[in-house]
């Protein structure tokens, strides 16, 4: 399987409707995929909702690693629309990966911009087979 960036269910329709010129970014809370150099520049990956594919998308800088409290305003509006303050960052990642988060946890940040939807490409709940 192809290395992923992974969305909620809420954002699948944001995730569809999203264009191929904008620098888009994820966050991962701490510094495991940052150390483990996990995204390389110019790397394509699939871009999943509840781990279906519904996208490509390429990796289009270096990972960054911060507080929350330092991401910048490129980082920022290179989120999804929900995530668009301090506070909305903290929450979903508390709740995403169900544990205390502030604003000095440290997140890696991944930069990637998405590649055109082929929708004979997306998955559906009926690919995914039982182990």
């Amino acid at each position: 399987m192809a290395k992923a960036i992974n969305w909620p269910q809420e954002f699948r329709d944001e995730v569809l409707a999203e264009d191929c010129d904008t620098l888009r970014c994820a966050l991962r809370l701490g510094r495991l995929y940052y150390d483990n150099h996990y995204w390389v520049e110019g790397e394509v990956v699939d871009i999943r909702v509840e781990h279906l594919k519904v996208r490509k998308g390429t990796v289009q800088a270096p990972l960054k690693l911060c507080p929350i409290q330092d991401l910048n305003e490129t980082d920022r509006r290179g989120l999804k629309q929900r995530l668009s303050t301090q506070e909305d960052i903290i929450d979903f990642l508390a709740q995403t990966y169900q544990q205390p988060v502030e604003a000095t946890s440290e997140v890696t940040v991944v930069y990637y911009k998405n590649l055109p939807v082929v929708p004979e490409d997306m998955e559906t709940p009926d690919d995914i087979r039982p182990a």
